[in-house]
């Protein structure tokens, strides 16, 4: 089993094939509450909230927190934790679980209280590197009631919480563009990159790896394999191992930079010559000046032109499948069928040593 993550006991006579619970949580009832942004993937939440409460209703829970706002996921984890909750499930997309998870992580409650992640946003793209059933309602309520967690790691950036992947440069820019725009899903996200592919101007930036200052089309930190919609920027990335996929892309022309796209999209970008990755513990990257950059889709202002970039590893104990259920799911090559644009991908190159 790999380094960091933890499994509880699997029955294979238990219906589902769902793991049974530990022993203790089959004399004590687990404590449940459901919290849910309404407003996640344009709508969404809301429209499949009635469903959710439903199937979770099935294993007992009464208690749903829905958020009023931006940054209102920390209230309503407060007031779980509050009430007793020892299992959180988080219906929403990959920032509304970034905003529970680092909710969770800021009061210190990682090891205590378990996470449930339910697909209700736009991409949710970190679900693909746990191969969580997260649109199937009963069978994640029946998990989150009696079946086991993995123990994963999350990041932090400039001091900011990161569940799935941060990004400088590219990415940046192509949520800028669609600051106030109507058509929603990864399609959203596809487009506007491909008009950021023929305007975006190139970031300076040291990654660490070795080879200088340069300049980049991107740079990821993912702890997840996925974002933007389906785009498998960290083909070999695993949010349990107690390190970070850093794939830094660098400048190309307009056509060329196409090929890249296209590339990330089919998790075959690892052997082309643009792309160098490595995996860290911690990593300090350099830039001419404190960049913008993004974390699970929300934008920030860099402190100062030297970024700092940490795992943080078993931060969070995660409501997953059975080991068994999830080890094809999970892999690299099913996380590429499974976006948008599907395909095979090449083995990773890398080209630095994980951090002592």
């Amino acid at each position: 089993m790999p380094a960091g993550r933890r499994d509880l006991p699997h029955n294979p006579a238990f219906p589902l094939a769902i793991a049974a619970p530990a022993a203790l949580h089959a004399l004590v009832p687990r404590s449940i509450w459901l919290i849910a942004n309404p407003v996640s993937g344009g709508g969404r939440g809301a429209k499949l909230l009635p469903t959710v409460r439903r199937a979770f209703a099935g294993v007992g829970v009464r208690q749903t927190l829905v958020t009023n706002g931006p940054g209102d996921e920390a209230r309503c984890v407060q007031r779980a934790l509050d009430g007793g909750a020892d299992t959180i499930a988080v219906l929403g997309g990959d920032g509304t679980w970034s905003k529970t998870t680092g909710a969770i992580v800021e009061l210190r409650a990682g090891a205590q209280c378990r996470v449930a992640l339910l697909a209700g946003g736009t991409g949710n793209d970190f679900v693909a590197s746990i191969a969580a059933p997260s649109r199937a309602w009963v069978t994640m309520a029946r998990l989150a009631a009696e079946g086991p967690d993995q123990l994963l790691d999350c990041a932090t950036v400039d001091g900011r919480h990161v569940l799935n992947v941060a990004g400088m440069g590219f990415d940046v820019s192509v949520i800028e563009s669609l600051h106030g725009a109507t058509f929603g899903g990864a399609l959203r996200y596809r487009l506007a990159a491909l008009q950021q592919i023929f305007r975006y101007r190139p970031l300076s930036c040291d990654p660490g790896d070795g080879d200088g200052p340069r300049p980049l089309l991107l740079l990821a930190i993912a702890n997840g394999r996925r974002f933007g919609g389906g785009l498998v920027i960290a083909p070999q990335a695993d949010p349990g191992d107690g390190l970070l996929d850093v794939v830094a892309i660098e400048d190309a022309k307009a056509m060329r930079r196409l090929a890249l796209f296209r590339a990330v999209g089919n998790a075959r970008h690892m052997g082309m010559i643009e792309v160098r990755s490595q995996r860290v513990r911690e990593l300090t990257v350099y830039f001419d000046s404190p960049p913008v950059f993004q974390t699970d889709g929300e934008l920030h202002q860099a402190q100062s032109a030297s970024v700092d970039i940490a795992c943080v590893p078993a931060a969070l104990r995660v409501v997953t499948p059975p080991a068994s259920s999830r080890l094809l799911a999970s892999s690299p090559a099913a996380s590429a069928r499974s976006a948008s644009r599907g395909g095979s991908r090449s083995p990773s190159r890398r080209v630095g040593a994980a951090s002592p």
